[in-house]
């Protein structure tokens, strides 16, 4: 009895040191946004409103991840996976866009082409420090978004961003464009001008609210948006 005693104690105490290594070498985040509607990069994909989960585990500067939108008075969903590098001074990645209709055959592993409900997108840039309050995005798709002939637009969004602080607030100006016909526009068009404004509290045991507003304008589409929202950082 002694002896089993002895071996339960050593695996427990392996368990502890295991999850204290693990502790140490990854980073992870959960979180949860309820928002008024969901806008992104100058479109309103869906007016309603919509509940945004996400989660991030990271391993120094690379990380994998998860985000979805899903929607009150909406059959369509979307959920996103992606991985990424980011230091200071570059970032780049792939991401998975995938949406999903009640309406439509909802098949995630359907990867073929012209039939599927995933768009993938390759980014990089540049994400912005202390010394340098701008950041730069450059990303383009290369997988999911054709024509009606299927033929692949590679749509290209460019962004500039400002970073600064207003009052206690993280805000943001943000003017975004595409160089050719795509997924954003059928031409060489700025589609999207954006000032964006979010405040943090934290709390103890790892725990914050935060509160988003964010304003839009699409010259393309002739849109104004004016979206708000509070999250959980847990």
């Amino acid at each position: 009895m002694k002896t089993i005693s002895f071996l339960l104690m050593l695996i427990a105490a392996s368990s502890v040191a295991q999850t204290n290594k693990c502790d140490s070498l990854f980073d992870a985040e959960a979180g949860v946004d309820a928002m008024s509607s969901y806008v992104w990069r100058g479109i309103r994909y869906v007016s309603s409103p919509a509940i945004q989960p996400c989660m991030e585990v990271s391993f120094k500067n690379v990380s994998v991840g998860a985000w979805s939108s899903w929607h009150f008075f909406s059959g369509w969903s979307e959920i996103d996976l992606y991985a990424g590098y980011e230091n200071d001074y570059v970032m780049f990645g792939v991401m998975d866009y995938y949406s999903a209709s009640n309406y439509i055959l909802d098949d995630y592993f359907n990867y073929h082409s012209g039939a599927s409900g995933h768009m993938l997108e390759a980014y990089a840039g540049f994400p912005g420090n202390d010394k340098i309050p701008f950041s730069f995005l450059a990303a383009t798709t290369f997988f999911g978004d054709s024509d009606d002939d299927d033929n692949p637009y590679y749509s290209t969004f460019l962004e500039v961003s400002y970073l600064f602080t207003l009052k206690n607030f993280d805000s943001e100006l943000r003017l975004g464009f595409t160089p050719a016909e795509g997924m954003y526009a059928d031409k060489t068009s700025i589609c999207e001008a954006a000032f964006r404004m979010e405040r943090e509290i934290e709390f103890p045991q790892d725990f914050a609210l935060k509160f988003i507003s964010e304003l839009t304008l699409n010259p393309v589409t002739k849109g104004l948006y004016l979206v708000g929202g509070v999250g959980i950082i847990f």
